[in-house]
């Protein structure tokens, strides 16, 4: 059984076991240096960094639960505007995230989904998101999802720069 619900204060930790988790397994083959990747993972899944974030009406969380256990989660940016589109009413996709045990469940698929109804039904033009150039499961993913590439962005991580794509889907018909 599948269960997507917003999250609330009583998520933090598991929205931080999750975030971490599923950050050091979709990042850390990409950056070499795991000390980087777990202070950055200590960094921005901070406890008062979420619960900051969680009372934010600006940031949206869902936590996705698979026969009872957290799974994955997902966190838009309201009205975040992106240089490279010319649409008013932009969001953001910061973070989707589903544990590795669990991908190929179309879980991802049934989150993204949830999202997508969200921020059509509060009536966003475009949803963005950045993934690392060389994350071929994830852009495909989001290719499927007819999200098209746009540009790049440098995600900085220790000082060092990745290369990834901005992608954006229209939510309009």
């Amino acid at each position: 059984m599948v269960v997507i619900r917003r999250a609330n204060y009583k998520d933090i930790e598991t929205i931080i076991t999750l975030g971490k988790t599923t950050f050091m397994e979709s990042h850390s083959a990409f950056i070499q240096n795991d000390d980087a990747v777990q202070q950055f993972c200590e960094s921005a899944f901070d406890p008062d960094k979420i619960r900051k974030d969680l009372s934010d009406e600006n940031l949206l969380f869902w936590l996705l639960f698979y026969k009872e256990e957290a799974v994955g989660f997902a966190k838009v940016i309201l009205k975040s505007s992106n240089s490279l589109i010319k649409k008013q009413m932009v969001c953001k996709l910061d973070k989707i995230y589903i544990l590795n045990a669990h991908i190929g469940k179309k879980l991802g698929k049934k989150l993204h989904t949830e999202v997508i109804t969200t921020m059509t039904n509060l009536q966003y033009d475009c949803i963005w998101l950045v993934t690392y150039i060389y994350n071929y499961k994830a852009i495909s993913f989001y290719e499927a999802n007819q999200y098209k590439k746009i540009g790049y962005y440098d995600f900085m991580v220790a000082g060092k720069g990745y290369k990834n794509h901005v992608l954006v889907k229209n939510l309009k018909k």
